[in-house]
C-alpha cells in the first residue's frame, strides 16, 4: 500500500477516521492470514520430501540400491517436487479464500491412485513417527475433482494424524456411496474434546488435549474446511469408541468444484 492509500482525506470526521483505521486493520489481518497459510502449506509437504531424500541417501551409502532403483527413487522425488511447485501456485487461490472467492478446476482423476500416492509420499515420515499408514481403498475410484485441492485436503488430514497419532497406526479409508465419496482418516491418539471438535475448523483455532502441551490443529484444518465447502461437501470429526480421532470428508463424485 502506498502513502496516498494509507493517508486519510483532509478534514475527515472522527467516524471516517475510525472507519479507515478499521479497514487498515482488516487489510493487515488478511495479509497476516495469508502469510500464515502460505508458511503452513509450503512447509507441510517438505517433511515427506526430506524423508524420501534421507531414505535414498541412506540406501546409497550402504550400497542398498541398484542404479535402476536410484532412478526410481529420484523419479518419485521429482514427482513430489512437481506437486510442491503446483501447490505453491494453488496458494495464490488461497488469498481468494480470505476474500470469500475461490475457484477450483475439476478434471477426471482416480481418487484411489491419488490417495495411494499420498500414502507412499508419507510412508517414511510415518514410519519414523511410529505411525505407519494403513490403506483401505478401492482398486480404482474415478471421478471429477480438483486433484490439487483433494491432495491438500488428504495431505493435511494425514499429516495431522501422524503428528498426533501417539506412535500408533493411521488408517485411511475411501468408499463410494452412490454419487458421493467418503474419505476417512483415523489416528489412535488421545482424541479431541467435544468443545474442540466444535471449533477446530475456524481460522487459527487449535485443539489441545487435556495432557497435551503443544498446539494442535490450526491453519491446516481451516484450509481443509474451506476446500471441502468449495466442493459442496462436508467434513466431520468424531472420536472412535476405542480411542483416536476420525475425520470424515464427504464430497460429490462429480462436483462442480466452484465457489465465488
Amino acid at each position: 500500500m502506498n502513502s496516498s492509500e494509507a493517508s486519510p482525506p483532509s478534514g475527515a470526521t472522527s467516524e471516517e477516521l475510525q472507519q479507515r483505521i478499521a479497514e487498515l486493520a482488516e487489510a493487515v489481518a488478511a495479509r497476516d492470514t495469508f502469510i500464515a497459510i502460505a508458511a503452513h502449506e509450503l512447509r507441510n509437504p517438505m517433511t515427506p520430501m526430506l524423508g524420501q531424500v534421507d531414505l535414498l541417501l541412506q540406501g546409497i551409502r550402504v550400497g542398498k540400491y541398484s542404479p535402476e532403483q536410484i532412478e526410481q527413487r529420484l523419479e518419485r522425488i521429482r514427482h513430489v517436487m512437481s506437486h510442491y511447485v503446483k501447490r505453491a501456485a494453488v496458494l495464490l487461490n488461497v488469498s481468494r479464500i480470505t476474500s470469500g472467492k475461490l475457484t477450483l478446476e475439476p478434471v477426471g482423476c482416480d481418487l484411489s491412485d491419488l490417495v495411494r500416492g499420498i500414502a507412499e509420499t508419507f510412508a517414511e515420515p510415518a514410519r519414523h513417527a511410529g505411525s505407519p499408514i494403513g490403506l483401505d481403498v478401492p482398486a480404482s475410484l474415478p471421478g471429477t475433482w480438483d486433484p490439487l485441492a483433494m491432495e491438500q485436503i488428504i495431505d493435511n488430514l494425514v499429516s495431522n494424524a501422524i503428528k498426533y497419532g501417539g506412535r500408533r497406526p493411521v488408517d485411511v479409508r475411501v468408499e463410494a456411496f452412490g454419487d458421493s465419496v467418503h474419505i476417512s482418516v483415523r489416528d489412535h491418539g488421545p482424541g479431541i474434546s467435544a468443545e474442540s471438535r466444535a471449533r477446530i475448523f475456524a481460522r487459527f483455532e487449535r485443539a489441545i488435549g487435556t495432557e497435551e502441551s503443544r498446539s494442535g490443529f490450526g491453519v491446516g484444518l481451516w484450509v481443509v474446511g474451506q476446500l471441502v465447502e468449495a466442493m459442496e461437501g462436508t467434513i466431520t470429526v468424531d472420536n472412535a469408541p476405542d480411542g483416536g480421532a476420525v475425520f470424515t470428508v464427504a464430497v460429490p463424485r462429480h462436483g462442480e468444484g466452484t465457489r465465488s
